[in-house]
């Protein structure tokens, strides 16, 4: 084909996909707006609020320290995302935690991502919701702090009731470990 034709046919493609929009005519009506919230999202709402968060971490062999965090989740993106806010002190120095948390329709997937204050690597996660709507189960990589090595992760999400929930997550460069447990509790206003 010669050049001009292959012209032709371009214009006439982006024109057949561009015009009848402009014209204010849909191209084909999807039959769920993929763009939208759905019925996924309403089953983090739960997780929204203010919470105190116990958390637990293994300092060895059968050994575990305990510390305190607080969470402060609210929708972010006209209810698109879950936006967690996690602030705390680790080695005597502020630790700040913010983790999105949503579902992928285009997907079909929950998704997670994870920032920290004391390192640029970024956590991300993708997953699925147990049928009783209690456990969100995602996987991932994330780059380990502490060796610097990228590790599998897992995140583990369990609901206990409105006021409860916990997150735990694993690490795996082989076996996989618990490397993290936050136990969260709603706040109660006084």
């Amino acid at each position: 084909m010669n050049p001009k034709g292959s012209g032709a046919i371009l214009l006439l493609g982006v024109c057949g996909f561009f015009l009848p929009c402009a014209m204010g005519q849909p191209l084909e009506k999807p039959k769920t707006d993929l763009g939208a919230p759905g019925e996924e999202h309403r089953k983090l709402d739960v997780l929204a609020g203010a919470w105190d968060v116990i958390v637990k971490f293994p300092v060895g062999p059968g050994k575990e320290m305990e510390g305190k965090s607080s969470c402060e989740a609210k929708w972010v993106m006209d209810g698109r995302f879950l936006r967690q806010e996690y602030s705390s002190t680790f080695a005597g120095k502020p630790l700040t935690i913010v983790r999105y948390l949503g579902f992928d329709r285009h997907k079909g997937k929950f998704v997670e991502v994870q920032f920290e204050s004391t390192h640029t690597d970024v956590m991300h996660n993708e997953g699925t919701i147990s049928a009783d709507g209690k456990t969100i189960t995602c996987l991932g990589r994330h780059i380990d702090a502490a060796t610097g090595k990228e590790v599998k992760v897992r995140a583990v999400t369990t609901i206990s009731d409105q006021d409860t929930f916990t997150l735990k997550l694993f690490y795996a460069q082989g076996e996989e470990a618990k490397t993290i447990t936050l136990i969260h509790r709603r706040k109660t206003t006084p």
